[in-house]
């Protein structure tokens, strides 16, 4: 599978507009993390752009660390914390929602590992089988506490929308583990669920039907 700056930088296009739609359907306080999440990955695919356009030799190197640094610290630290507690906070059924805190705090241990490996030694990328491959210095075994992380929450989520999101993303994972080498596999799953995350607008249109339709009904009777 063949990435590059056009890839990321259309991807990153995409996402901004359904952020922009998403911003204009009323929500609930809640719900405002859960829909940051197509900004987010728009911020996140960009910043990959810039990685592939300095790897191309377009833009200097002045801007390969920090854009090196922007993206892992997204994609290893920031998402394993941001999905679970985005889960957490609309949920309303208390054992959902010890399952979403447990994920929390496994999330907070795996980008803390994460965190505690950037002093040991700097993230570092390269191009890879026409993907980009990030070196962190994180264990092996982080993979699992990262998956459960990211996974789980939407998984056991009580809005059936947020639970076939978590089905797509995770079947994401799997597809991004079969296309791409141990080396790309996160920059390549980053790029599918960034995109399954322009989805989550129709979780939003969903849930203010969900929110009207019954207001509607009770003023009709009332009337």
């Amino acid at each position: 599978m063949c990435f590059s700056a056009e890839a990321s930088f259309a991807a990153s296009g995409l996402l901004a507009t359904s952020s922009m739609a998403i911003a204009q359907i009323p929500k609930q306080k809640a719900s405002v993390p859960l829909s940051l999440f197509p900004a987010v990955f728009a911020t996140h695919q960009f910043i990959e752009g810039v990685l592939w356009l300095n790897h191309d030799g377009i833009l200097p190197d002045t801007y390969r660390s920090g854009a090196v640094y922007a993206y892992t610290l997204i994609a290893y630290v920031l998402w394993p914390v941001l999905v679970p507690v985005s889960a957490y906070l609309i949920e309303t059924e208390r054992r959902r929602r010890t399952i979403m805190a447990t994920c929390q705090a496994i999330g907070l241990g795996a980008g803390l590992a994460v965190l505690l490996g950037f002093l040991g030694a700097p993230p570092q990328v390269s191009a890879n089988c026409c993907s980009l491959s990030y070196q962190v210095n994180a264990p092996d075994l982080l993979i699992a506490p990262y998956l459960v992380a990211v996974c789980i929450p939407f998984l056991a989520s009580s809005r059936r929308s947020l639970v076939l999101f978590g089905v797509a993303v995770s079947a994401s994972c799997a597809a991004a583990a079969f296309a791409a080498s141990v080396a790309t596999f996160p920059s390549v799953w980053c790029y599918f669920a960034a995109l399954l995350s322009a989805g989550l607008y129709l979780h939003f249109k969903r849930e203010v039907h969900r929110t009207v339709h019954p207001l509607s009904t009770i003023a009709a009777w009332r009337a």
